[in-house]
């Protein structure tokens, strides 16, 4: 769940940095520094979300 948040406020920075008026070489590690820290949430979201899909059967 707290990986929709950080979701959410990295999107923001995107947003933001899109009017920051950076030169190429800044915008470029700006953005690519969040894409990873967005990818590594993205993957860490799924993998604790597939591993909690375990279904009880009840006999």
């Amino acid at each position: 769940m707290w990986q929709h948040w950080v979701n959410f406020v990295l999107g923001l920075v995107v947003i933001v940095v899109a009017f920051l008026n950076l030169s190429g070489m800044a915008l470029a590690w700006t953005l690519g520094i969040l894409g990873v820290v967005i990818a590594l949430v993205g993957l860490s979201g799924g993998v604790m979300e597939g591993g909690s899909e375990r279904t009880v059967r009840h006999a």
